[in-house]
């Protein structure tokens, strides 16, 4: 993480929170947005994204884990693609998608297990680490890591998540 201290910590106890979570994020993003997701396999990574994909214009059900596939397009409000870096084995195999170019021309990005590509990708605006203490617990720590994460992570404050 670039910031030792998370900007914002909310609480999920059920898939449904998390998909609201995500509904909130989905809401507050703009074009050519970089999400990086971190957490370990089940904690919500995919979850957050249908929640976030849901409020893009992505009907639900739609949206699944990217793991076998490494990046799916989605065409929604903000074309996004989803990424997962758990199975990428080589700086090229990144290269070849053309990340810098896609966010330059308005598609957003949110790429789950993204510390394993950190270094190659882009300024990341808003970074998510999900930690699950139990089964039915997790706990989603945003980093603000840009002008538009901060953004993004003011228009989550004011939704007032952490009351839901």
């Amino acid at each position: 993480m670039n910031s030792p201290t998370p900007s914002l910590i909310l609480k999920s106890d059920s898939e449904a929170r998390t998909l609201q979570i995500g509904h909130a994020i989905g809401d507050a993003m703009t074009a050519g947005t970089l999400i990086g997701l971190n957490g370990t396999l089940g904690a919500g990574k995919t979850r957050l994204t249908q929640g976030i994909g849901e409020r893009l214009g992505i009907e639900h059900g739609q949206i699944v884990s990217p793991t076998f596939t490494i990046c799916v397009p989605h065409e929604g409000r903000i074309p996004f693609l989803h990424l997962d870096a758990y199975r990428i084995q080589s700086p090229e195999e990144v290269d070849e998608l053309g990340l810098d170019e896609m966010l330059e021309n308005g598609v957003s990005l949110i790429v789950e297990w993204v510390d394993l590509i950190k270094t190659l990708l882009p300024a990341i605006d808003l970074e998510i680490q999900i930690e699950a203490p139990a089964e039915d617990s997790r706990n989603l720590l945003f980093y603000g890591l840009t002008d538009n994460g901060q953004q993004m992570l003011n228009a989550l404050k004011l939704k007032n998540l952490e009351q839901s």
